[in-house]
């Protein structure tokens, strides 16, 4: 029903159409709504008869008597017969005297065609407060095209008026409320955003399900989403999610193609499929997608549903990383760093890598870290390196960590800060980097930077002999008998 007056929906914002074209696209549709309702015998019957069979001077006549006789719905549909030129000439005049005769009766669809003749300046000088307090009058009889225009207008913030998405979600609830699936979508996605609500993950979940009940493309992608990810829904399920994410790429939803093509890449939701998920990252890949294009290149680097080729894996990875795809970057510049596929070339390496960092990316801020602590590239630069690896620290890369912790205990790049080094080896230590923890028992042993301590020591020593540190293992074996013994335990008492 809405459909007819308003063609594609709240996602598009009707105040912004022609109001003249619209009509004459869905003037039928007009018509038969007003006249809906009209089940007994007489001249609004015959009307609407004639009017399906497009004998539009007969239908304007009969619906001409009924509406004279009061009937508010033949009222209106002369009024829009009077809009847009059907069984008699186009005059905006004659439209708005027999609005305004129904909407005395407050017949809505009435009420909202005032509320558009203000917005749209027909028959009336443009008046958009005139235009909302007509549609308020709508809505608040039910009408749902007129609530979704409120929500429109305030979600945009347009013709003068103040953005509100707590105004707009107010109406975005209305029509949801009444089953429109566009409003459920759109009041799915402020809970999702927390615009204009409260955020909440567990609304948007319900009101996107019932918008994807009835076949809403993008309320099934985002709920596909959801399921996928665990989030708002009482427990993942990836099963649901394909069957979503599948209907969403069906209906050319462009986003649920990466998707579908890596939950058939993966098998997390459905058999892995190598070929279909080869199609789908190609059809998204083709579309733009940096992710797609990025996972293209991981296939035919590794030759996986692909014949193996590393110079289209390599476009593939440029591609992505030219839309600024941090992993694409990183992969990128790891590429020329190593000339697996395309000569070597260190300064692009470090062009690619560095724009992957300055994006946040862990490893290559790790990797940016270790060129310039190997003078690779751009040149042996510790400063540069300890910039890098604490970023990467930060961040939680054990490595870097180590790294740092090194740079910090020789005064390489950064001032001498034996307690500093003490800290990052800690804490790359206690992640369970195996190096780390070697170098903290042989720090304890030796005094290094620290205080002896052999009890520290062999803690660490054991931490790294478990992991396999034959080193370790054998400076363990050395350590004085007493040194290993297990300290006392407290008695427990009687």
């Amino acid at each position: 029903m809405n459909g007819a007056l308003h063609g594609a929906g709240c996602d598009k914002n009707p105040l912004t159409r022609n109001g003249w074209l619209r009509l004459l696209r869905a003037g039928a549709g007009a018509f038969l709504l007003a006249m809906a309702g009209t089940l007994l015998a007489g001249p609004c019957e015959e009307g609407r008869r004639h009017y399906a069979e497009k004998d539009y001077e007969k239908a304007f006549a009969l619906t001409l008597q009924a509406a004279n006789e009061g009937d508010k719905r033949a009222q209106t549909a002369v009024g829009l017969m009077y809009e847009i030129g059907q069984g008699t000439s186009r005059d905006a005049g004659s439209a708005l005297q027999w609005y305004r005769k129904a909407a005395d009766q407050d017949f809505p669809l009435a009420l909202f065609k005032l509320g558009e003749a203000h917005e749209l300046g027909i028959g009336v000088a443009q008046d958009y407060d005139e235009a909302i307090r007509w549609y308020r009058k709508a809505a608040g009889g039910g009408y749902i095209p007129a609530a979704l225009t409120l929500a429109a207008y305030y979600h945009e913030g347009k013709n003068g008026i103040a953005r509100d998405d707590s105004e707009a979600a107010k109406w975005f609830e209305q029509a949801a409320e009444k089953g429109h699936a566009a409003a459920q979508y759109m009041l799915a996605t402020f809970y999702e955003k927390g615009e204009g609500v409260r955020k909440n993950d567990k609304l948007a979940a319900q009101w996107y399900e019932k918008a994807a009940s009835q076949k809403h493309p993008q309320a099934a992608y985002a709920i596909g989403l959801m399921y996928l990810e665990g989030r708002g829904v009482e427990q993942q399920n990836s099963e649901t999610a394909f069957e979503y994410l599948q209907f969403a790429a069906g209906k050319a939803v462009v986003q649920a193609w990466y998707e579908l093509g890596m939950i058939y890449l993966t098998g997390n939701g459905t058999r892995a499929d190598l070929d279909e998920a080869v199609k789908w990252l190609e059809k998204s890949a083709g579309d733009g997608s940096a992710r797609a294009q990025y996972a293209l290149g991981d296939l035919y680097s590794e030759g996986r549903g692909v014949k193996k080729d590393m110079a289209v894996a390599v476009a593939w990875y440029e591609k992505s990383a030219k839309q600024g795809y941090a992993f694409a970057e990183s992969r990128l510049g790891l590429i020329y760093a190593q000339g697996a596929g395309v000569g070597k070339d260190p300064l692009q390496a470090v062009y690619w890598i560095r724009k992957a960092a300055e994006r946040g990316e862990v490893t290559a801020q790790y990797n940016l870290g270790t060129m310039y602590s190997k003078g690779e590239g751009e040149g042996l630069d510790y400063a540069e390196a300890a910039k890098w690896f604490g970023k990467a620290s930060e961040q939680g890369h054990a490595v870097a960590q180590y790294n740092l912790a090194w740079l910090y205990g020789n005064g390489r790049g950064v001032k001498f800060d034996p307690d500093r080094s003490l800290y990052w080896m800690k804490v790359s230590g206690n992640q369970g980097n195996r190096d780390a923890q070697y170098t903290l028992g042989l720090m304890y042993e030796t005094g290094w930077n620290v205080e002896k301590d052999a009890k520290e020591a062999l803690r660490w020593y054991t931490l790294a002999a478990g992991q396999g540190d034959a080193e370790a293992q054998r400076r363990i074996d050395n350590l004085p008998e007493e040194e290993k013994r297990p300290p006392p335990q407290q008695s427990e008492g009687e």
